[in-house]
């Protein structure tokens, strides 16, 4: 079994992933989800996919989500770019599907890299940025 964090689960490549990754619960488990700050969004997938880890960039958005999931004792809600450059790298992540918009992608993606990890890019920032 895989085990995938998704960074910009709330986008397109996000959402795409996560659907691959449902229809196909035997090869594949959501550890880590990520977005900026669709708390709605973030909430329907945390519900779903029960990823250990659910991390927002934004404070208030990671406050608001953590409110809401109180009944789910075992997604962890945090917030901020340095905790997420952490978790990509622990070893309950095997793949980073790497799909953060923009440079804000290139931090955890080169801390996954670091830490061996299999990378899916789905960022030509990152890409280009970093060679």
């Amino acid at each position: 079994m895989r085990r995938i964090a998704v960074l910009g689960a709330t986008g397109s490549i996000g959402r795409s992933t996560l659907d691959v990754i449902q229809r196909h619960p035997d090869r594949y488990q959501v550890t880590l989800l990520s977005a900026h700050r669709s708390v709605d969004d973030m909430e329907v997938l945390c519900r779903t996919h029960q990823p250990a880890h659910a991390v927002m960039g934004d404070p208030d958005a990671a406050a608001a989500l953590a409110e809401r999931l109180t009944d789910l004792s075992a997604v962890t809600v945090e917030s901020g770019a340095a905790v997420l450059d952490d978790l990509v790298a622990e070893p309950n992540v095997d793949s980073v599907v790497a799909g953060i918009v923009g440079f804000a992608g290139l931090r955890p993606t080169l801390s996954a890299a670091r830490a061996g990890k299999t990378i899916l890019l789905a960022n030509k920032e990152a890409l280009v940025s970093a060679g």
